[in-house]
Parts: structure tokens; C-alpha cells; sequence
């Protein structure tokens, strides 16, 4: 009897220590931690700025049709002839990207410092092209600019951010405004060549007001871009897949360009170029007969 004494006195004490210790945390049962969701790998911040999917800045990661560069810890976009701007801003979930323009060649000049290439010349064939939001001034204007649609009057808001930042442009006979259109094939604003020496741009400006008053710092210059939203991943084989979507794509030819294998998602899913997986079809039926199709970049 005193032995079952003994072993009750050491049993509870020991089974109550136990109970305690699990009512922290070392017996507490800890919740499952879902796996981060597969997808094409995202480039590395530059500097502060983040690298959304696709942009890339790098052979290894994001979508090399979605080419930026990183230098410096600052992102840049290239356009034809060599040029470069710096990325101001990017807003992945509107596809749009903020460039400086290059400003003015050096203080006193009416010339823009990329006049020699005249002007900024996208790429067409890339997916990037120049929104409905910009509102362009053409500084040093010869009169053959009075034929064009836009905006050449003595009341054109290019007269007031000539008084306010750049007198050197007063000696031309003419300046200009003009609102781009977004259209999916817009990826010029072209200067010399006949046409203006220079030119500025911003975003969200409305042309037909004088932003901003009499003796007011007009805001910062910008130029914003769209991209297209990227097409599925390009692979050699499954494994590529699978490393990229998991287990949810298979490798098979792009129909639109020869040669070219894509991830394409297995019959039930389709691909969300957003978030850049292969998400549950939302679309019934439908979506088994569309999720091998592609989107078409603009000017292709």
C-alpha cells in the first residue's frame, strides 16, 4: 500500500508538470503553414523599388520580354536608339510604369537631351506601349506644326510652362499640347526631324486648364507606360513546369510562335497573369477550350 503511495505522489506531480508545460507552448499543437503558392521566380528589389512580376532585370527571373534594367540601386527603361529612362514608379496591379523624360540637353538650350535620337522611340515589338495619361508639351516648334491635331494656339498650356521653366523655348514661333491616346500601337513622341526641338511631359495633367496657377511649381515630369499582361511561363520540358507552376501546367507548344514551348495549365485551370499562376477555371466550360490561348503584344 505504501508503495502505491509512493508512485501516486510522484506519478501526479510529474503528470501536472507535463500539463502545465503543454498548456504553454511545447505541446501546443501549431497550425499548418501552407506553402507559398508556386510561380515564375520575381527579380530582387533595385534599391528601394520593387521588380513586380513580369519585369525583369535579370536572365534568371521574371519574363525576359519584360526587360528593365537594375544600375545603382535605380531601375531604368530602354527604348530604341540606345535610349534610357529612369523608372520613377511602377503599379503592378495597373500594368503601368512612371519614367523621368530626359529633360533638356543643358540650362539656357531649348533642346531635350535626346533630341539627336529624336525623341523616345518603344520598341514594338515588346509589350510596352504609352497610356491615355500623359499630356505632352512640344517646346520649339516650327509653323509646319500648325498643320498637326493638336494644340499649337496662342492659349495652348505650353505657353505657361514656358514662362515658368524654360524661356530659352519663347524664341521659337511655336509650342504645343497635346494628350496621348493609350492606343496599344502609341510608342512615339518624336521630335526633330522638322518637327520640335523638345518636349516635357506629365501625368494626369488636363490640357485644358492652366495647372498649375500664376506662381505655382508645376508638378514632377513623368511619362507612364502600360505592359501587356504576360503570357505563360516559356519551358523546354515538364520539370521546367513544375518548377515554375508546381504541378499544375504541362509543357507544350506555343501554336503562336514557332518553335516556342510554353506552361500551359491542365484542363480545369487557367492561367492568371496577374498573379502569375494557374488559378481554378472561373469560366466553366469555356475555359477548357481557352486556356491554351496567348496574348498577343501590341504591334505583333
Amino acid at each position: 500500500m505504501e508503495n502505491k503511495r509512493s508512485y501516486y505522489a510522484i506519478l501526479i506531480p510529474t503528470l501536472w508538470a507535463v500539463w502545465l508545460a503543454c498548456v504553454g507552448q511545447s505541446c501546443a499543437r501549431h497550425p499548418k503553414v501552407k506553402p507559398p503558392m508556386p510561380g515564375p521566380p520575381r527579380c530582387p528589389n533595385c534599391g528601394p523599388m520593387v521588380v513586380p512580376y513580369p519585369l525583369s532585370t535579370g536572365p534568371n527571373c521574371g519574363d525576359q520580354a519584360y526587360k528593365i534594367n537594375c544600375v545603382g540601386g535605380k531601375l531604368y527603361f530602354g527604348a530604341l536608339h540606345g535610349s534610357s529612362y529612369l523608372i520613377t514608379s511602377i503599379n503592378p496591379v495597373t500594368q503601368r510604369i512612371v519614367i523621368h523624360p530626359p529633360g533638356f540637353a543643358s540650362s539656357g538650350s531649348c533642346l531635350s537631351a535626346d533630341v539627336s535620337k529624336a525623341g523616345l522611340e518603344l520598341d514594338p515589338h515588346l509589350p510596352f506601349s504609352i497610356t491615355n495619361s500623359n499630356t505632352i508639351l512640344l517646346l520649339g516648334c516650327p509653323e509646319a506644326m500648325l498643320q498637326a491635331p493638336i494644340d499649337c494656339t496662342g492659349t495652348s498650356l505650353c505657353h505657361s510652362y514656358i514662362k515658368s521653366n524654360v524661356s530659352a523655348c519663347s524664341k521659337a514661333p511655336f509650342c504645343c499640347t497635346f494628350r496621348t491616346d493609350g492606343s496599344q500601337n502609341a510608342y512615339t513622341i518624336r521630335i526633330n526631324g522638322g518637327g520640335c526641338l523638345a518636349y516635357q511631359s506629365f501625368v494626369g495633367l488636363n490640357p485644358n486648364k492652366e495647372v498649375p496657377p500664376p506662381g505655382k511649381k508645376w508638378p514632377d515630369p513623368g511619362l507612364e507606360l502600360q505592359w501587356t499582361l504576360p503570357k505563360e511561363p516559356v519551358c523546354k520540358t515538364d520539370v521546367d513546369c513544375s518548377l515554375l507552376l508546381g504541378t499544375k501546367s504541362k509543357c507544350l507548344p506555343d501554336t503562336t510562335s514557332l518553335g516556342l514551348k510554353r506552361c500551359f495549365c491542365k484542363k480545369g485551370l487557367e492561367w492568371d497573369p496577374v498573379s502569375s499562376t494557374c488559378g481554378k477555371c472561373r469560366h466553366g466550360k469555356l475555359c477548357k477550350k481557352k486556356k491554351k490561348s496567348t496574348v498577343v503584344f501590341a504591334g505583333t
